[in-house]
């Protein structure tokens, strides 16, 4: 209590000395936080954007559906499954999806489409497609038209009110076509899906694909994901003998697990390099605070305070500083965070673009995620605290006679 009390007495003795280190641990802090949160953000969204409005976090469907994604792999509505979704605490939303390959066509233009039958209600509370209509409305239940992603209109020069032709292949060999007209328009984050996405109700999608009221997938959005294969574990369990396959998308969508794992390595060597600029920053801070106390030292250690109970002080003192340094940059740092979590940074010209080529959508949305500031600020913490250590070896070093004339 005795080094306490003297470390804080020291702290404030020189404001402008205290100021300097404090700051510099500040700065660190909020450049460490703010390259950590915006990798993570921007793939948080990417890794949500992308599940949401295909795979789910987690994903329900016939037993070796995946495999080839065939509208013949469907299976019937069942209330035993839909009691165990809606009892599952961890479930935050799930919603069916009757989904297939098709092709829009429109005058002299066609494309290949994914065409997902929704249950509007549901399918809202999963992916949020009402918010992403830009032109026209959302689709009702018993809806007759279709959304069209934003890429996939503009490609066929088509708007609000027009009418898209589909052709596909139907349940059990059956040949599916059919003309809607465009109820709205939705502009899709990802590149790839915003080229090549079109909505029914799902009612309208089983009488063109002649399945009836069958479902090829549902769909899940889960509370937390670290939870995410306790959960995919739990399900199996329940259903297990009912014909169904449970797979997270980290196994439906790899690449995007890949990319996301390659993208967290490149950022830890970055912030290997940040953690040592940081290093030097706060070892600099160390030695002018140490050289500038020699005097002082030397007094100390000639009236008689020993050398050991005089470092001890002094690294308490610097421990303090790293603290106060680290908490006052974790606090300042998160409202800015929070405002680029809301407002995310849109990213243009050659940025944008190399973004694209990954599919990513060209914003960086900041990470909230609490876990990331506690890191950043340890690390940094850490660092001070280690490097503070060389004010012992300093001390030891201290002659009395050569520091006062020093």
């Amino acid at each position: 209590m005795m080094y306490l009390k003297l470390a804080w007495r020291n702290m404030w003795r020189s404001r402008r000395r205290t100021l300097i280190t404090v700051s510099s641990i500040f700065f660190a802090v909020i450049f460490a936080i703010l390259m950590r949160v915006a990798i993570v953000g921007m793939f948080d969204k990417l890794i949500a954007d992308t599940v949401s409005l295909s795979s789910g976090y987690i994903q329900v469907h016939h037993s070796g559906y995946w495999e080839n994604r065939s509208v013949d792999s469907t299976f019937e509505k069942s209330p035993k499954l839909e009691a165990i979704l809606n009892h599952e605490r961890e479930i935050t939303a799930w919603t069916p999806r009757l989904e297939s390959f098709g092709l829009a066509s429109s005058g002299d233009r066609t494309k290949g489409i994914v065409v997902v039958g929704i249950d509007p209600k549901k399918e809202n509370s999963v992916s949020g497609l009402s918010k992403k209509i830009i032109s026209g409305r959302y689709l009702a239940e018993n809806d007759k038209g279709i959304i069209l992603a934003e890429g996939l209109a503009a490609y066929l020069k088509l708007k609000v009110n027009d009418t898209v032709v589909l052709i596909g292949q139907g349940y059990e060999g059956n040949m599916a076509s059919g003309k809607y007209a465009i109820s709205g328009i939705a502009k899709i984050g990802i590149p790839e899906m915003n080229k090549g996405m079109a909505w029914l109700p799902i009612t309208a999608a089983g009488d063109f694909l002649s399945t009836g009221a069958r479902y090829t997938s549902i769909a899940i959005l889960i509370n937390n994901q670290n939870n995410l294969e306790d959960l995919k574990q739990s399900l199996i369990k329940q259903t297990k003998g009912d014909g169904y396959e449970i797979l997270s998308w980290k196994e439906m969508i790899p690449e995007l697990d890949q990319l996301f794992q390659a993208k967290l390595v490149q950022n830890e060597i970055m912030s290997g390099v940040l953690y040592l600029v940081i290093a030097f920053g706060i070892f600099g801070t160390i030695l002018m605070m140490l050289n500038e106390r020699l005097h002082e030292f030397g007094i100390l250690i000639a009236i008689g305070m020993k050398k050991g109970l005089l470092a001890g002080v002094v690294v308490i003192e610097m421990v303090l500083m790293s603290v106060v340094g680290v908490v006052l940059g974790m606090v300042c740092v998160y409202p800015l965070v929070l405002y680029y979590h809301i407002h995310p940074i849109k990213l243009t010209g050659d940025m944008g673009k190399s973004t694209e080529l990954y599919n990513i959508e060209p914003v960086i949305q900041m990470s909230v995620n609490i876990s990331n500031f506690i890191l950043q600020g340890y690390v940094v913490l850490m660092i001070a605290v280690v490097l503070s250590l060389y004010a012992i070896f300093k001390i030891h070093k201290i002659k009395a006679i050569e520091a006062i004339n020093s």
